[in-house]
């Protein structure tokens, strides 16, 4: 499977990742990022005191 491309579901969509030797021994789902980081609330009150 070295050198071959597969496309890895995040939730949403399917990305393709290309197989390289230094992925043996890894789960395939650790290649994909899952969740999209939007950044802290600029103008969050409610967790203030």
């Amino acid at each position: 499977m070295i050198g071959h491309s597969i496309a890895i579901h995040n939730g949403k969509e399917h990305l393709p990742i290309y197989i390289t030797d230094r992925m043996v021994g890894h789960k395939l789902g650790e290649f994909v990022p899952t969740l999209n980081f939007r950044g802290h609330a600029k103008n969050d009150n409610r967790s203030r005191r």
